[in-house]
């Protein structure tokens, strides 16, 4: 779970009050596993800082931001980009038009996930997966793998970090178990002893059954190849399926504002198909109060640093453009009153 608690941010603290802005004021919210929100809300409202404040862009000036309920405040977005991934507005972000397709996927493969310099170097295994991911795209990104990404058009270059930021490399072993120990809630020790336990006891069944596979006289050479390999990958399934707490959460920062009308709508198709798949919790910043109500289970508006609207499931499906413009013009009057 993610969750902003008492989260407070104001800029141009100059020391002149008429100088300073308050973006958050006091903003607590909780964001569910898997929850797909929607905010929406005025320029200055507080979308794109309570954005930049859970990447760790920004630091609050009062709060915590919790992941798991682990302080996460402090950390650094370096640090943070294991667990969150981003699209900006602007398409020109998130990729590095320098390099090659392959090379800007690979980058983000590994992202904090590696704690020594990238060597370079595709597998045919990553190959393959990269051009299976693109082809979703419908724009042609898989015959492009070597093409830098500083000529490719808006919407292809969007597109491509889209999947950059809804990708990474499993974690190994020795990296699950680190975020389950700083990220279960359930204590340093017991967390560790838990997964050394769990992980012990799979892996002597794991041994029993390679050593019968390998005894079996009746099995072909083939057969106890492929019955070793299920194994494994039963073994590498039951540990991640418990402790396998890297999913990570998609911010998106108006993505496809910056798109023409089709792309757009692809990209957006594409981003909900992805987010669905991999039930990926997401925050998705936009002013298309259409796209707002389309897309996503949940709706958060904002207005002067303050929540002002969040709804979800029935309540959400009633809701319409005029119904949000309407709760747009009532704040607006209560605050100049």
């Amino acid at each position: 779970m993610l969750e902003l608690v008492n989260v407070t941010k104001t800029f141009n603290l100059t020391g002149a009050a008429e100088d300073e802005r308050t973006a958050l004021d006091n903003i607590t919210l909780q964001i569910k596993p898997g929850e797909f929100v929607t905010i929406i809300g005025g320029n200055g409202s507080g979308k794109s800082t309570t954005l930049n404040i859970v990447s760790g862009s920004l630091i609050p000036d009062k709060g915590k931001v919790l992941l798991n309920g682990r302080d996460i405040t402090h950390l650094s977005e370096a640090k943070r980009a294991a667990y969150f991934g981003r699209v900006f507005q602007d398409p020109m972000r998130g990729t590095a038009a320098d390099m090659s397709v392959l090379e800007n996927l690979e980058v983000a493969f590994v992202r904090g996930r590696v704690h020594s310099p990238i060597k370079w170097g595709f597998s045919k295994e990553d190959k393959k997966y990269f051009i299976e991911e693109l082809k979703r795209f419908g724009l042609g990104l898989e015959d492009r793998l070597n093409q830098k990404v500083g000529v490719m058009s808006g919407g292809q270059r969007q597109a491509l970090t889209l999947l950059m930021a809804t990708m990474r490399n499993r974690p190994n072993f020795n990296m699950m178990k680190h975020d389950y120990i700083l990220f279960s809630g359930k204590g340093e020790e017991l967390a560790k002893q838990e997964f050394e336990n769990e992980f012990n006891l799979r892996k002597d069944e794991l041994n029993k059954k390679l050593a019968d596979i390998k005894a079996d006289a009746n099995l072909s050479k083939e057969e106890k190849k492929n019955k070793i390999t299920l194994a494994k990958h039963e073994f590498d399934a039951a540990i991640r399926a418990k402790f396998d707490l890297t999913k990570q959460i998609l911010l998106l920062d108006e993505h496809t504002a910056a798109l023409d009308p089709k792309t757009a709508k692809k990209v957006l198709e594409l981003t909900d198909k992805i987010v669905k798949e991999n039930q990926m919790t997401t925050l998705m910043v936009t002013h298309n109060m259409k796209d707002a109500l389309t897309y996503g289970t949940r709706l958060i508006m904002f207005h002067l640093g303050h929540i002002i609207l969040d709804v979800s499931g029935k309540e959400k499906e009633k809701l319409t453009v005029e119904d949000l413009l309407k709760m747009f013009d009532e704040a607006d009057k209560e605050a100049e009153m």
